[in-house]
């Protein structure tokens, strides 16, 4: 996830290559045993880096995925501006139209609004930001799901809830996001490619008086969405 992401891929593409290059050295002695070896191995890697892009999409994992990566983000934000700027990789742009999209390892598509400006725009904030405090999961930040998708598209459901919470503690910030994967919906949020948020969901995640998070997430009628309450 995250920082990581890239020290973690560099050493299990290094153990890849050693155990492949090792099972071809033996292939070399016409072993039928041995050529079932490479074939099984080579699968089994391919196997493996599908499971690393889709462990963290279950709802259940989503929370606490999110936090661990809000966390590096808050714990080293330079190092995770240099992700964002690795990330570029994954964005196409029509000629036709100049429509962008997010291609994430080539196996989940979002479609982006500002594209490559966006990320540099992003990666270069938080290269000037001290690091911070870990946020706290807290369960009375947790907004409820609704019980329709109608809901996800109603304002007034947010606003609502909120103001339910609020009857009994401090909520400083909130918003939705319905990106499954928590490494794409982290990245989306933290380049805030929203027009309408302008870089306030990203200020939020960095903000040092910002202590405490509530993170609900779920499948409702065959749509994802989370819910991000945030509290000093």
């Amino acid at each position: 996830m995250g920082c990581k992401n890239g020290v973690e891929k560099e050493e299990k593409n290094e153990i890849k290559k050693s155990v492949i290059d090792i099972l071809k050295d033996e292939d070399n002695n016409d072993s039928k045993d041995v050529r079932y070896d490479l074939d099984y191995y080579e699968e089994y890697f391919k196997q493996k880096e599908q499971e690393e892009l889709t462990k963290y999409n279950s709802c259940t994992n989503y929370p606490k995925a999110m936090l661990d990566i809000f966390n590096e983000i808050r714990k080293n934000p330079n190092s995770y501006a240099n992700f964002i700027e690795d990330s570029m990789e994954y964005i196409t742009e029509t000629m036709k139209n100049g429509n962008k999209t997010f291609y994430y390892k080539k196996q989940l598509k979002v479609k982006i609004n500002k594209g490559e400006p966006g990320f540099r725009d992003a990666a270069k904030e938080l290269k000037t930001r001290d690091p911070v405090q870990k946020l706290e999961l807290k369960d009375d930040l947790c907004i409820p799901l609704p019980s329709s998708v109608s809901d996800i598209k109603n304002k007034n459901y947010l606003k609502n809830q909120i103001a339910n919470i609020r009857a009994n503690r401090r909520v400083d910030a909130f918003f939705k996001d319905m990106i499954k994967n928590p490494e794409v919906s982290a990245l989306l949020i933290m380049v805030d490619d929203n027009p309408k948020s302008c870089g306030k969901r990203r200020d939020i995640i960095l903000r040092k008086d910002i202590k405490y998070v509530g993170i609900s997430a779920g499948d409702v009628g065959g749509t994802f969405v989370a819910y991000f309450a945030f509290s000093g």
